[in-house]
């Protein structure tokens, strides 16, 4: 991913919440040399540095992983930036995002008890109180387990972007926020958050 300086995320912490909290990403791996993608949700073990997930037995993508080095990408808000906004001359359009790109090299996981294992991580995350992983043992859900996938990616590398005017001085900064505020659009209104959030953030250091 091209990441200007100025728009690089570099603190750990930081990256780590924006994958929990934006942690239904795309799976990008090759198949017989064609790219191929799948939108899953998936579990950040921060102690082991590595991703969890699964997917459809029927998901022809699963074949080529083990061992393949793959990529995940979260996206964030993202919104269109008018240039009537920075009131500045010559100035042009642009779109303001938050994205992280994972790298790493992927590992099937398909027998029963360690898919067990990885299949109550992913739901304790998405949902601590669930009855699920106590009804593990049952038939329904052991079939249902035998059509799908699990697998893990520990990874190697990671390119986080958070592009949002702070190329441009904080006055425009914050008649960008402005007008995203003013927005219908959900994702706009997270982008003036997360830019006030940060412009706060750097004001304090």
């Amino acid at each position: 991913m091209y990441i200007p300086k100025s728009f690089e995320m570099n603190d750990p912490t930081e990256i780590t919440n924006f994958i929990q909290a934006n942690s239904f990403g795309i799976l990008v791996s090759t198949v017989d040399g064609t790219p191929c993608a799948t939108h899953l949700p998936f579990f950040y073990d921060t102690n082991h540095n590595i991703l969890m997930s699964h997917m459809a037995k029927a998901n022809p993508q699963w074949q080529n992983l083990d061992g393949q080095p793959v990529l995940v990408v979260f996206s964030g808000p993202h919104a269109y930036i008018s240039p009537s906004w920075y009131e500045v001359p010559a100035s042009v359009p642009t779109w303001n995002y938050v994205a992280v790109h994972v790298y790493g090299k992927c590992t099937v996981i398909d027998s029963e008890e360690p898919m067990a294992e990885l299949l109550e991580r992913v739901v304790r995350f998405y949902e601590p109180d669930s009855a699920l992983p106590s009804q593990a043992d049952e038939p329904f859900y052991r079939n249902m387990m035998k059509a799908i996938v699990g697998f893990r990616i520990d990874i190697t590398r990671v390119q986080a972007a958070a592009k949002l005017s702070q190329n441009k001085p904080v006055e425009v900064q914050e008649r960008v926020i402005a007008n995203l505020s003013k927005s219908t659009d959900a994702f706009a209104q997270r982008v003036a958050q997360v830019m006030l959030e940060r412009l706060n953030g750097s004001a304090r250091r």
